[in-house]
């Protein structure tokens, strides 16, 4: 699928962005652990998260979603797997929950994806089951099996967040007491912070001290009803929609007092010289004039996408630091964005962990862009479009169905010119 975006107006304009991806994911998880019903408004319904929900149907989980609510019915175990693989789709959530769950339920439990996914790290629990068990990865299918028999965890802070998630998932269903110490310099905190939230809305105690965190054994998980949050992500692509097409927007469904990591995006903008007004209603974002961006993307690596391309329209050179995981996402983001940023004729330059843009203010349009099977490097790029009078073209467009399906439609109701077609 092919979308093409351009300009189209500079009246004021509003949008609700979806519920959050990552706090579905959670409450997916969390309810599947709990005896009983649980349920959860506002979900996300996306790739990914079908992808835990189908993952989680094969684990014997009851899962019902209506347009109201999701309804989680459940024994309080993933015991009913019965070995048969499951496709995580291009979901790192999904596959780095999932494994230390099943694996700790004593089977042989494999695994498969889409896209990069299987190639993404999975370092940290290849040297958790390699040595008790199994893990061993042939053809694209994932095989593990093993037990949580450690009391103590040794994680380097500098990786994925979802390694740690996981192990938080289970351990408190080991019968003693765990420990997990985070090897400084730790990145994307505020994800195991959220994972921590939403344990405790399951009535799991966890406590994080710093960088370790102790993880009481012998414990259930609780059912409860939950409201997912917007989604401090999404938010950010019309956050710079607004700047970049110099107007006056309101993006409704965003928590003013957000913990989530992206929610940074409000601070990095107004650094910058943007105007953004946090209310009961929603963020009331606009600029006249934007200069360089300063960004550390070590807890909000998700919003470099949104960034650089936000860089190619400001007046000063921009500055990224802690860049480098962005190399191990859907895409290589970093090598990503560089070769469709250069086709606007700024200059793109890195670092094995910075990334310096030096933008023009008035881009004309008429890019062919490629999407590079990256859902955030096709918003962005979008986004980046809707700011030019030319219309640019953005191949792979179908790339938006992992993580926020409806992002052309919202796109389009800003007023903004946008075709989708084959």
């Amino acid at each position: 699928m092919k979308a093409a975006v351009r300009y189209c107006s500079s009246n004021p304009a509003e949008v609700r962005v979806p519920a959050s991806k990552s706090l579905s994911h959670r409450a997916l998880i969390c309810a599947a652990l709990a005896k009983g019903n649980s349920h959860v408004h506002n979900l996300a319904v996306n790739e990914d998260i079908l992808a835990s929900v189908n993952a989680l149907k094969q684990a014997g989980i009851e899962i019902k979603i209506s347009e109201r609510e999701c309804v989680v019915e459940s024994g309080g175990s993933l015991g009913d797997y019965d070995s048969q693989i499951i496709d995580c789709g291009q979901s790192g959530s999904t596959l780095r929950f999932l494994i230390p769950l099943l694996a700790s339920t004593g089977k042989i439990c494999r695994f498969t994806g889409q896209g990069r996914l299987m190639e993404r790290p999975l370092m940290i629990y290849r040297q958790l089951f390699e040595d008790d068990g199994i893990f061993e990865i042939k053809n694209g299918i994932l095989t593990v099996q093993g037990q949580l028999n450690r009391q103590f965890y040794t994680v380097p802070g500098n990786i994925s967040s979802q390694f740690v998630s996981g192990l938080l998932f289970a351990l408190p269903l080991q019968d003693h007491d765990s420990r997990i110490e985070i090897i400084p310099p730790i990145e994307s905190l505020s994800y195991i912070d959220m994972t921590i939230e939403s344990l405790s809305k399951a009535g799991i105690r966890v406590e994080r001290k710093d960088n370790f965190i102790i993880i009481p054994g012998h414990q259930k998980y609780q059912p409860f009803d939950d409201v997912i949050a917007g989604d401090d992500s999404q938010a950010a692509f019309f956050i710079a929609q607004a700047l970049i097409q110099k107007r006056e927007m309101l993006i409704r469904g965003v928590d003013s007092h957000s913990t989530q990591g992206d929610h940074a995006m409000v601070d990095i903008v107004r650094k910058a010289g943007a105007r953004v007004r946090e209310t009961a209603e929603g963020l009331y974002v606009n600029a006249d004039k934007l200069e360089g961006l300063e960004a550390d993307l070590g807890d909000c690596p998700d919003l470099g996408p949104m960034l650089f391309a936000l860089a190619a329209c400001c007046s000063k050179i921009s500055h990224f630091t802690n860049v480098a995981r962005l190399r191990l996402k859907e895409s290589d983001r970093i090598a990503a964005m560089r070769e469709e940023l250069t086709k606007t004729g700024c200059r793109f330059e890195e670092a094995e962990n910075d990334v310096w843009i030096t933008g023009n203010e008035l881009l004309p349009g008429g890019y062919q862009f490629q999407g590079h099977n990256d859902h955030r490097i096709v918003m962005a790029l979008a986004i980046l479009a809707s700011g030019c009078r030319s219309a640019s073209i953005i191949d792979g467009s179908e790339a938006v169905g992992k993580s926020y399906p409806g992002f052309f439609e919202d796109l389009r109701n800003t007023q903004t010119e946008v075709s989708v077609y084959d």
